[in-house]
Parts: C-alpha cells; structure tokens; sequence
C-alpha cells in the first residue's frame, strides 16, 4: 500500500571554505534531527558525502517542517544551508529502504530540486521543490513563490530582527523574547513588524497547510494532527535548548 512521504536534500554554501568545521557541525545536526523526530513512525536520517543531509519521513509537510526549523537555529549565517524538497506516494516498505542506494523517482526529484538551487547564481530562495504530477502543478508553483517571498523578507531583515524572527518561530511570546535579548517588550513587537516576522511565519504556516491538504487530497489521510505535533515537539526541544538558536 503506498504511503505519502516527504523529503530533503540538503547541502551548505560554500562548505569547502572550512569544510572540516561544517562536517563536524552537521553530525550536531544530524543528531538533532533525529532527537526532534523520536517517536515519529517512519524517520530516516543521514549525513552524508561531506556537507550533505537526507531525511525522508512520513507525510508531505514533515520533511519541510524540519528542514524550515533547521534554517532558523543553523549557526553559520554567511553559509545557509538549502534544501531541494519533494513529496509523494511510495510503495515501497520504509523500513527496508537504504537511502544511499535508493533511486526512486521521488529521490531524483529532491536532487534535481537540489543541484537546481546550487547552480543557480542568484538564489531567490533556499528552499526549493520540483514539479510533480499535473495536478499538483499549481499547487507546487504556488508553494516556490512563497518561499521565493519568505526568503526576500528574511534576507532583508536587520541582525536584530533575524534574532526576533528566529526566536518568535519557537516562543511565539514577546515578553520570553524580551527577556532573553535584553530588550523592551515594545522594542521587539517594533522590530518583529519592521523584520516582516508575522509574514514569514504566516508563510510557513500556509506552506505547511497546503502540503498537509495535498497528502489528504491525494491520499485519504488527514495529517493535521500528526504534524502540529511534529512542529510543538521541535518547538518544545529548541525552548529546553534556546542556545541553539
């Protein structure tokens, strides 16, 4: 029986500038990932090939949900990561997958969504996904530009506001953030609206609802639920570790 699934490829800007601290720095990532998706039903994980990471889980959103969180705590801010993204039905058993060797359609897609944003020589977003099947064209186009929009209003944001955004994604309260930047409660809803912060995070929102109603309308599920969860439990280990960010 096919299962809906998502996944990213992920590689770092100009990783061989220090490669030996960003490989070393992924395996901190890897390790992350897999603490954020304990419990989750089908997790697979792994970096690789120096400044790469695959994860493929469960559901069309999930792969995006991490990947979204990964880009808000990365600590090398002149070496973004970015990520070629795709979802889809699988038939295979998930278990049995070796994600070094396998070669579905659906991996392909993640590496030409991939190599895409790396060739590029002006990158409109970090986030990328491929076209897939017809009817979900549209759906796709519209999810690329906005995170073409989300990524222009993140890349013009002020060091502070970057900081705010960050952190608003995790605490969702003025006064935690106030208290951890040292800053009114007023100077941080200032600087939240002048950084777009709203914006950005209505824009993950929407992206992740519209993931979660393309797996429902093509595979009966309704993953909601599943992946509200997903993103409080990413939320609630960040806020024990809020160094991270």
């Amino acid at each position: 029986m096919a299962k809906p699934v998502s996944i990213f490829i992920m590689d770092v800007t100009n990783s061989t500038k220090n490669w030996n601290e960003i490989v070393k720095y992924l395996e901190e990532v890897e390790t992350i990932i897999k603490g954020w998706t304990r419990g989750f039903p089908s997790v697979k994980v792994k970096h690789r090939l120096g400044d790469e990471i695959v994860c493929m889980m469960d559901h069309f959103s999930s792969a995006y949900i991490v990947a979204f969180y990964i880009s808000q705590i990365w600590k090398y801010k002149k070496q973004p990561p970015y990520f070629g993204l795709t979802f889809g039905m699988v038939e295979d058993d998930f278990s049995s997958i070796d994600i070094d060797k396998w070669n579905h359609p659906i991996m392909r897609q993640a590496r030409l969504a991939n190599e895409t944003i790396k060739q590029a020589t002006n990158r409109r977003s970090m986030f990328l996904m491929p076209e897939l099947a017809h009817q979900e064209s549209t759906s796709i186009e519209m999810i690329n530009l906005l995170l073409e929009y989300q990524h222009k209003m993140m890349s013009e944001q002020t060091d502070i506001q970057r900081s705010i955004s960050r952190l608003y994604s995790i605490l969702e309260e003025q006064k935690a953030i106030a208290s951890i930047v040292k800053k009114s409660p007023s100077t941080i809803s200032s600087h939240y609206k002048k950084g777009n912060c709203e914006i950005i995070l209505k824009t993950k929102r929407t992206i992740q609802h519209t993931l979660n109603q393309l797996e429902q309308d093509s595979s009966g599920n309704v993953p909601h639920h599943i992946t509200k969860e997903l993103t409080t439990t990413i939320k609630k280990q960040l806020q024990k570790n809020i160094e991270l960010i």
